[in-house]
C-alpha cells in the first residue's frame, strides 16, 4: 500500500470519530458525557489537521516538522468516566450512547492497529513516533470507553430485557 493511501486511511478515521462524537456530544442529553464526547471530536479533529501537515511535506519530500499535540484526553473518574453516575439509573432507552460507547471502542482498536502497522512502513523516525503516540493515544480512549461499558452494559441489558433468552 502507497504512503498516501495509508494517510488518506488514518485521516479517514480520524474525520470518522471526529462526526461520531460530535453527534454524540450534540445528541446526549448527560451534561458530563456531552463534554467528553466534544472533547473527543475536538481532540479528532486535531489529529486530522496533524497527519494533513505532515502528509503534505512527506508526500513532497519536504523536511516534516510533527505538530505538538495536546495533551490525551484524560478521563479522570474511574467511577464513572464518561456519563454521570445518574445516567445508569435512566439507561433503558439510551441506545444511542450505548450504540456510540460500542462503535467507539471498535474505531478507537481499529485505529491503534492501524496506526502500530502504518509506524513500520515510515522511515522517518519522528513520525514513527507520532503514529505511535497516537496510537497509544486510541488504545487509552478504547480502555476507557471499555470501562464504561462494563459499567453499564449488565444495568443496559437487564433494563432492556436483553436476557430473557
Amino acid at each position: 500500500m502507497e504512503l498516501r493511501d495509508l494517510f488518506v486511511m488514518a485521516i479517514q478515521g480520524e474525520i470518522e470519530g471526529r462526526e461520531l462524537y460530535r453527534a454524540a456530544s450534540e445528541r446526549t442529553t448527560d451534561r458530563k458525557a456531552r463534554q467528553v464526547f466534544l472533547n473527543l471530536s475536538n481532540e479528532e479533529n486535531s489529529h486530522v489537521e496533524a497527519l494533513n501537515a505532515i502528509a503534505e511535506k512527506m508526500l513532497k519530500g519536504e523536511k516534516v516538522d510533527v505538530p505538538q499535540l495536546a495533551p490525551i484526553e484524560k478521563f479522570d473518574d474511574a467511577q464513572s468516566p464518561i456519563f454521570t453516575p445518574e445516567f445508569k439509573q435512566a439507561i433503558k432507552d439510551r441506545h444511542f450512547e450505548v450504540s456510540t460507547l460500542r462503535i467507539g471502542m471498535k474505531l478507537e482498536s481499529e485505529s491503534a492497529r492501524f496506526y502500530r502497522e502504518f509506524a513500520d512502513k515510515v522511515e522517518n523516525p519522528e513520525v514513527k513516533d507520532f503514529l505511535l503516540y497516537l496510537s497509544r493515544w486510541e488504545t487509552s480512549h478504547y480502555e476507557k470507553f471499555k470501562q464504561q461499558m462494563g459499567i453499564l452494559e449488565e444495568h443496559y441489558m437487564t433494563q432492556n430485557s436483553l436476557f430473557r433468552f
